[in-house]
C-alpha cells in the first residue's frame, strides 16, 4: 500500500512539475498558442487523426490483452496508447506546418524536445539496467519514460527532416 501511494505521489509530483514548467514557458513567451486559420484547420485534422490513432491503440491493447493474457500493467498500457495518439497528432501537425505558432521560436522548442528526449531515455535506461521495467513477465509502468523519450525523439526527427526538406525546396 505504501509503495502504491509513493508511486501515485511521484506521478502527481511529475505532472505538477510539468504543468509548472509549461506555465513558465508561456509566461516567458517561449510558447504561444496563436495559430492562424490555416493552422487551426490543420490542427483540427491532426486532432482527428490522433483521436482515431488513440482509439485504434486502445482496441489493439485490449485485443492483445485478451489474446496474450496480461502482458503489461494498466499504466503501461495507458502510456503506450497515449503516446501513439500524441505522436500521430504531432507528426500530422508538423507535416501540415501547424506544429508551432507563427510567434514561437523553433530553436527553443526543439532544444526542449532534445532535453525531454535525453532525460526520458536516460530514466528509461536506468529502469532497464535496474531490471524493474519487466516484472514477472509483465511490462510495468516504468516503461513510460522510455516510451515518452522515444515519442519525443520521433517528433524531433520528423520536425528536423521536414524542416530540412522545406529549406531545400525554398532554396531551389
Amino acid at each position: 500500500m505504501e509503495y502504491r501511494l509513493g508511486v501515485a505521489l511521484g506521478l502527481a509530483a511529475g505532472i505538477g512539475a510539468g504543468v509548472l514548467f509549461i506555465v513558465l514557458l508561456f509566461k516567458k513567451r517561449i510558447l504561444s498558442c496563436a495559430f492562424d486559420e490555416r493552422q487551426e484547420r490543420a490542427r483540427g485534422v491532426a486532432f482527428k487523426y490522433g483521436f482515431f490513432a488513440l482509439m485504434f491503440a486502445i482496441i489493439l491493447y485490449g485485443m492483445l490483452d485478451m489474446v496474450l493474457g496480461r502482458w503489461c500493467d494498466a499504466m503501461a498500457g495507458a502510456s503506450l496508447c497515449l503516446c501513439v495518439g500524441i505522436t500521430v497528432f504531432a507528426v500530422t501537425c508538423i507535416l501540415k506546418d501547424a506544429y508551432l505558432s507563427l510567434r514561437e521560436n523553433p530553436r527553443y522548442i526543439m532544444t526542449l524536445f532534445v532535453v525531454m528526449s535525453a532525460v526520458n531515455i536516460a530514466f528509461g535506461a536506468v529502469h532497464i539496467l535496474d531490471g524493474d521495467m519487466v516484472e514477472n513477465g509483465i511490462l510495468t509502468f516504468r516503461c513510460t519514460n522510455l516510451v515518452v523519450g522515444l515519442m519525443t525523439t520521433v517528433v524531433l526527427v520528423v520536425y528536423l527532416v521536414n524542416f530540412l526538406l522545406r529549406s531545400r525546396e525554398e532554396a531551389e
